[in-house]
């Protein structure tokens, strides 16, 4: 019995041994593992921050791009139609559905414009000219028979025989025209100035031999010598740092084309 006992106190103590053996032989904590983890982590936020306002940057870039795009639209939208309209105005200037060199006379009669210019009986052109860097106007007449199908500037026409009066000027940024005096309409926008030359064949052999503006047209009274007309038209954009471009054109009045 007493053999037994110490045979089981033995393998108890030796059973304690190897288990504190054990404990003290375990590896330590990988602390290098998590060390790595943590810079892992890291390394992933940095990458998506970056990735982040890539994405941003590019949405910006889209959308400056379309506003870019937009603006240009605009002002590409700005030109073409006020040099159509003009041009279509200007080419109708003294137009009459009668060649009767008398009945012009009647049909296109001497009358005061609302800028104050006059009208030559029987011409159908005027204009003011702007003091210093002020735009300058234009006033273009013509008489409608009522079936003939010409619209004034304002896209209007008549069913009888009407004198239209087409004042054409630049009021805030705007290209605007008043026909017989009415409210003007706006046709184009981001204007800043509008200058106007006339071509003038004073001395009647059938060619532009001078070009004069509308102050010295009037004081030499040669209006009716006046063949063709050039605007001077200067735009405005936030599409360029200076001053946008400048557009010339000349146009002929068919009346003496």
């Amino acid at each position: 019995m007493t053999s037994h006992i110490s045979t089981l106190c033995a393998q108890q103590m030796a059973g304690n041994m190897q288990r504190r053996h054990a404990s003290s032989s375990a590896p330590p904590h990988n602390t290098s593992q998590s060390g790595f983890n943590l810079i892992g982590l890291i390394v992933s936020i940095v990458i998506g921050l970056f990735i982040t306002l890539g994405l941003s940057q590019m949405l910006v870039n889209i959308r400056n791009t379309a506003s870019t795009q937009n603006q240009l639209s605009q002002f590409k939208d700005n030109e073409h139609q006020s040099i159509t309209m003009l041009t279509n105005i200007v080419q109708l200037a003294g137009y009459y559905p009668n060649s009767n060199g008398a009945i012009a006379q009647a049909l296109l009669p001497a009358t005061r414009t609302p800028d104050g210019a006059i009208f030559t009986a029987g011409t159908g052109i005027s204009g003011t000219t702007g003091h210093n860097n002020d735009s300058d106007t234009i006033n273009l007449a013509f008489t409608s028979s009522g079936s003939d199908g010409i619209l004034d500037c304002q896209g209007g026409n008549t069913n009888t025989q009407t004198l239209l009066i087409n004042s054409f000027s630049i009021v805030n940024k705007q290209l605007v025209c008043s026909v017989n005096g009415t409210a003007p309409l706006v046709l184009a926008t981001g204007i800043s100035r509008m200058k106007i030359m006339f071509g003038v064949d004073s001395q009647k052999k059938g060619s532009t031999d001078s070009y004069l503006s509308a102050a010295d047209v009037e004081a030499a009274k040669l209006w009716a010598q006046v063949r063709l007309v050039i605007f001077r038209i200067n735009y405005t954009s936030t599409l360029y740092n200076t001053q946008a471009p400048v557009w010339v054109q000349s146009i002929h009045l068919m009346r003496l084309s």
